[in-house]
This record gives structure tokens, sequence and C-alpha cells, in this order.
């Protein structure tokens, strides 16, 4: 049966139920409506000024109706229960009001009653979630030839409109275009992204912005009022923060309490109904989360679970209160931003001070994960406490939001004074004590191997080999230049095994760290640049500081060496000529391809390039650079 028909039948039916209703007010019968009005229904906007948090579209609306520049389609935006379909109907008595008050109708005239009890058909609501066919904008399509019954402009009303198909939006494309003069489509989505383009350059597009809580709770106060209900301050704003921007969720909500507990409703009784943790157990999960105290973690996930709370809720609540905490540090006006008492925001405040980003941050990233492998375990509160645990013991995790909590919590203990050192006192006649001798540290075989003193000279090849380190390090990290920081400019010792690499404890932790790592390849490149099969060892300097050979200061074979080693130069010997000898082996590596040599004969440093003595292609260049049996094995 085509709209036309329908439309003939229900005018027959509607001047029926006119005729009864009348013949029933003429002989003083009391009329009832036996049927139950939702709250939502019952409230719903009449006029454009009723409409909530939408005056930026509202006013647009009525100007275009006052002035008489009234477009033939129109697409309202927005997330539910903003008002899109209320708007749409408003607009469509307001259109075809003959006493419109400003823009908005009158609802007294008998066009606005006909389009209010549905007797005038001229306005006609679709639902294309369920009508979404090309058959059904046909249908449209030839009902649009026709000349309105009553009203001025025949509306068509379409919600959802997003859910048409393809066909059917090709089918609405040129009507929607290049419609008659009475008729104006009014399009309504929740989706505009998955509109085709061809549609919407069509329409006169309005967003319909999320309404905010305040606004919110004027409008259930205004219901309040009207229908006799006891509200508390608190259960007004848990209402709507629970109706999430949106008017109908936030009525419906209150229609859900009312319902249960009556016309005397209380923050308490809406947390009992509908199920919610309160706010207290929030802070307090909070609290032992930012602490680290997981005793406290699982007893109030406990409390949680034995009151009957979904967990699945309870976490994104903590989301949220997380967020809360990162808008009161960044924010300098949070009051603004969230939608809490005074009291409440002065409690976000307080924790939020002692909450680093870093934790927050990872507190975000644990739950968000926690609650995406919830939805594929039948016991979800295991992914939850397993989350809850790891966020107390950072050390559990590896991530970077876990190490970047846990050097933030080394930093406020630093800061803190945590970690200050104990006050020095001042040596008196009485605490004063005679300084301990000085003990020789005692270290493993493994670590130092002593040389024997009858071998401790500079005949020794891996003394003669030690001299040569910078050349050895420049050469091995030639081919390895991610090596250099552990090899070049390193300071040294030797012991019977070979070398031992010497770091600082404090300052170089990550260059010994990699040496350790690359230690066989450490040896083969030093073996392979100097040609001794030496064994490289790894330590700080302070574990060695007790047995660190100056392997430059060792003797000739034959000459006095005291007791202590050190090297006792004759009458004849010159020092400043030997400083020379050693200045003349000296190799300073610039970049691991240039490099700047002493002359002793001419006493001038220059600059010399292993580029250009390989493209020279002398071998004998290479030999004066390394020492017999130091070549490089490559050449």
């Amino acid at each position: 049966m085509g709209l036309r028909r329908q439309r003939v039948l229900l005018d027959a039916i509607k001047g029926l139920s006119s005729a009864i209703y009348a013949f029933m007010v003429f002989f003083d019968f009391e009329v009832m409506s036996m049927a139950y009005k939702a709250i939502y229904r019952k409230w719903r906007p009449m006029v454009f000024e009723d409409i909530v948090g939408q005056s930026h579209i509202t006013q647009t609306l009525k100007n275009q109706i006052t002035g008489g520049r009234i477009g033939h389609a129109y697409l309202f935006c927005g997330t539910r229960g903003t008002g899109k379909t209320t708007a749409a109907k408003i607009f469509a008595r307001a259109v075809n009001c003959t006493d419109n008050r400003g823009g908005s109708p009158c609802n007294e005239c008998e066009i606005c009653r006909g389009i209010l009890d549905g007797s005038i058909m001229d306005v006609t609501e679709i639902d294309a979630a369920s009508n979404n066919g090309v058959d059904n904008i046909r249908e449209i399509r030839d009902d649009t030839k026709y000349v309105t019954a009553s009203a001025k402009y025949r509306i068509y009303i379409i919600d959802e409109v997003h859910m048409l198909s393809d066909s059917a939006f090709n089918a609405l494309l040129k009507t929607l275009e290049e419609p008659p003069e009475h008729v104006i489509f009014i399009l309504a989505t929740t989706e505009p992204d998955q509109i085709p383009q061809t549609i919407l350059s069509r329409c006169q597009r309005y967003d319909f912005r999320r309404i905010k809580p305040r606004e919110i709770i004027l409008r259930l106060k205004e219901i309040a009022y009207g229908e006799g209900f006891n509200i508390t301050e608190e259960a007004y704003s848990l209402i709507a923060r629970l109706g999430d921007g949106s008017m109908r969720d936030a009525i419906s909500v209150l229609e859900r309490v009312v319902s249960t507990c009556g016309t005397e409703i209380t923050y308490d009784r809406i947390v009992e109904i509908l199920g919610i943790v309160p706010l207290d157990i929030e802070f307090d999960m909070a609290e032992a989360l930012l602490s680290g105290n997981a005793s406290d973690v699982l007893a109030v996930t406990a409390k949680v679970v034995d009151a009957g709370r979904d967990l699945n809720v309870f976490v994104d609540a903590l989301i949220g209160h997380f967020r809360n905490l990162l808008v009161c540090k960044a924010a300098g006006e949070p009051e603004k931003l969230l939608d809490y008492s005074d009291e409440e925001i002065v409690r976000f405040k307080s924790m939020a001070e002692h909450a680093a980003y870093e934790k927050i941050w990872y507190a975000v990233n644990l739950l968000t994960e926690a609650k995406a492998s919830a939805k594929w375990v039948k016991s979800p509160r295991v992914i939850y406490e397993m989350a809850f645990v790891k966020m107390c013991v950072p050390e559990l995790d590896f991530s970077n939001e876990s190490i970047a909590a846990r050097i933030s919590g080394l930093e406020e203990k630093l800061a803190s004074g945590a970690f200050a050192a104990a006050p020095v006192l001042e040596p008196t006649a009485e605490n004063k004590k005679p300084a301990p001798e000085k003990k020789e540290k005692k270290v493993s075989v493994k670590l130092f191997n002593p040389i024997p003193k009858d071998k401790l000279n500079s005949a020794n090849p891996i003394v003669a080999a030690a001299k040569k380190w910078e050349k050895i390090a420049s050469s091995a990290t030639r081919s390895r230049p991610y090596l250099a920081g552990a090899l070049v400019d390193r300071p040294i010792t030797i012991d019977n095994d070979g070398f031992i690499l010497l770091y600082d404890r404090k300052k170089e932790i990550g260059a010994k760290k990699m040496a350790e790592n690359q230690l066989n390849l450490i040896t083969q490149l030093v073996k392979k640049a100097c040609g001794v099969d030496l064994k490289i060892k790894i330590a700080y300097s302070d574990e060695l500081e007790d047995h660190i050979i100056d392997f430059w200061a060792l003797p000739e074979p034959g000459s006095d060496v005291g007791d202590s080693g050190a090297h006792k130069p004759s009458p004849n010997e010159d020092p400043l000529n030997d400083v020379l000898e050693r200045m003349e082996d000296f190799v300073d590596s610039v970049d691991g391809r240039e490099f700047l040599t002493f002359n002793r004969d001419e006493e001038k440093f220059s600059q010399a390039s292993l580029d250009d003595k390989e493209e020279e292609g002398s071998d004998d260049d290479r030999e004066e650079f390394f020492e017999e049996g130091e070549q490089d094995d490559d050449q």
C-alpha cells in the first residue's frame, strides 16, 4: 500500500476519532488516558526555547522562519539524546504554524494540534534503520509530487539516515537536490561520516553539541518540580554525569530511579539501585595503586566484587578517575572541566599533587590493556587483579611506561630527601679515632692474574702491546664504529693474561655493559689488530685501584727495579728524549680515518689520513703506522 493510500485511510480514522472525542466532551464524559507516558516523552520540549544546550542551532532556525529564508534540506548531527528529532518536530510545526511566535510554534492553532496528534499527514517521520531500502525512498519520491493536504509544507523527517543503503541514497539524491517548493527534508543522524558527500553537500548541516552537566541539572530540577520529586544536590550531579551529555539518557536514569525508590531520591539510593561503585571506593583504589600497596588493592577489589558490582564498570570508572587527576594537574582551572561538586574537586586536587604524570599515564595504559584482555576470558577478575598488582610492583613490567613510572618514583624520593646521606660528625676529643690503615683490596685471580716480577719489564709482549693500545683501539673500531665509546681513549691495565679495560663506576655503566656484551668480538678485533693472542677482561677502576700497573714506567730487562716495581732511570738517560720517543708513537684518533702524529726530527705535529694511504696503495706506509707484527690481517 502506497503512502498516498495510507494517508487517506489514516485521515478517515483520525476524523472518526475526532468525532468520538467531540461527542464524549459534549456529553461530559470523563476522558482518561490509561497508557503510561515516559517522563522523557511527557517532558519533550514543545518550542525551541525548551531545547537544552543547543541555542546556537535553535536561534538560527528561528531566524530563518521569521525571515522567510527556509531551506529545502537540513541535516541534524550529534550524539544520542541531544535534541535532533525534537528540533526537527518543532521546526515542522513552526514552518506550518499560522501564528508562530518569534519563530517557535504556538501549539494551539489547528495545524499545530493536528501535527501533534497526527491527524495531519503532511509531516512524515521515517526510521531509516527499518526502512532503508530503495523502494521506501521511491515511495517518498513519488509522494512529493502531490500538494499538501492541510499544511503549507510537506516535511519528511528521516531519522538515522546513515542506515540507508547506497541505492536508497542514489534514489534520494535527485529529489533532495531539487525538491518541489512545498517539500522540506530533515535528516537526522548520529554518524554523519557514513553519509555520502553528495548528500551532505545538498543539506544545511547543524551539529548538536553534548549537553553540559549544569544544563542537564537545570532541566532535571524543572522536571522534579513539576512531578513533585525530592532530589538532593548530590543526586542531581550523579544523574547528570550518568547522562554523559545526553538529556534523554539523564531523564531515563531519573525515571528508573523513581520507579524503584519513589519521589525521595538520594545519592546513596542511586548508587544502590544502579550498581554504581561509590566515589569513595574509587579514591581508595586510586590511592592504593599510586602508593604501590598491593594488599589494599586486593582488599578493595574483593569489596567491589562482594558488593555485586561489575568489575568492567569499575575499571571504566577508575580510568575516568585517573583522567580527572590528569586534568587537575595540567589544567589551570579544573573546575570548568570536571563535572563534580566543589568538595569532590578538592579531593581530586589533593590526590593529584602527589601523583606524577608518569604514574597516571602508566595506570591508564595498564587498565586499558587489562579491559581489552578481560573481554576474552570467563573470569575478568583475575586479569584485573594481575593488572592492579603489576602497577603496585612495576618491577614485574618491563614496558617503557613502567620504567618511566619507576624513574619518577625515584625522583620523588630524591626530591623529598629520602636518600639523603647521614650527617657527618665533626671529630672531637671524645669521638676522634685514628684513621685505619688502608688495606690493599684483594681481587680474584680471574679478574687480575699478577705478572711475575721477573717478567714485569718492557720485553714482555703484553707490555709492548699495551703501549700500542690507542693504535689497536682505532684499528679495531674502524670496522665496528659503535664500539668506539667502549674502546677508544679507554684506560687499561695489564696482567699475566692480557688487557683489562677500566671503566668509571658512576659514569660509564652503559659503556661497560656494551663491552661485556661484545667481549668475544672485541677479543677477536684486538687479536686481529695487534697480532698477539691476548685475553680481554672488563672491570671497574675501583675494583683494581691497588693493582693498576704503569706499563709506561716499566724498566728494560736487566735494569734495576725497586721494591715497588717502579722504573729507576739511569744517569745517562734523557727524560725529555724518552718522552719524545713515546710521543712519536702517539696517535690521536679524530674520526676513525684521520690521525695526528708527532715528528721528532721536525719537532711538530702533522695530520695523516688512512684514506690517503690506502689510495696510494703503499704497504710501506701501513708498516710505518703499525710496527712489525701489528699489521691488519686484512691487508
